[in-house]
């Protein structure tokens, strides 16, 4: 297996914090090159999941990136290999990432932005992924995805992406797909290392 000393918390620094979810949600995703079904790291991150049929693995990213940050609170965190008492639970990664996290979830403005190492949520479809990076002036959002079909080889896969981001009304867009909020990483207890 690919292997690297991936950064855990708690942080000193919020840009410690962010920095250190983008590198694992880099890692997860392999870059642009990205990884697929039956990658050593793909299978870690899904945890296997990605062998069910109809399976969508979106929401194994940001729960994957939240426990190597170091993250141990189920009530947010869904993993089967997070130390914790509860198993993984089928339904659970996006209601527990957008109403168990408190404060820490924002719900969109058109006045707010997310910043790196957050978890964005977008709809229609639903869907979860890890922030890298948002360039208003060009109109690009770079975000690291899992959920989705290497097209070559028909296979689940995960990946850093570049889509389009603007302003639509008073809605923002990923894509074609609206930017309902963001889990401000920031904001969730215990990741960053008390003042």
């Amino acid at each position: 297996m690919d292997t690297i000393d991936l950064p855990t918390g708690p942080f000193a620094t919020e840009q410690e914090l962010r920095n250190a979810a983008v590198a694992i949600a880099q890692y997860a995703c392999n870059g642009d090159d990205g990884r697929e079904l039956g990658d050593p790291v793909f299978e870690e991150v899904t945890e296997g999941r990605g062998h069910w049929p109809k399976y969508s693995s979106c929401g194994d990213l940001p729960m994957f990136t939240l426990m190597r940050l170091g993250l141990r609170d189920e009530h947010i965190l869904n993993r089967g290999d997070d130390d914790g008492t509860h198993p993984w639970s089928i339904g659970q990664n996006l209601s527990k990432l957008v109403f168990s996290t408190g404060k820490a979830f924002v719900w969109a403005s058109i006045t707010k932005r997310p910043e790196r190492g957050d978890v964005l949520y977008v709809s229609e479809p639903e869907h979860v992924c890890v922030l890298d990076s948002i360039d208003e002036p060009s109109g690009k959002i770079t975000t690291f995805d899992y959920g989705l079909f290497d097209l070559k080889t028909g296979k689940p896969s995960g990946r850093r992406r570049v889509s389009r981001f603007r302003l639509q009304g008073k809605q923002l867009l990923v894509g074609n797909r609206i930017l309902r909020g963001w889990l401000d990483i920031a904001r969730i207890p215990g990741l960053l290392a008390p003042a």
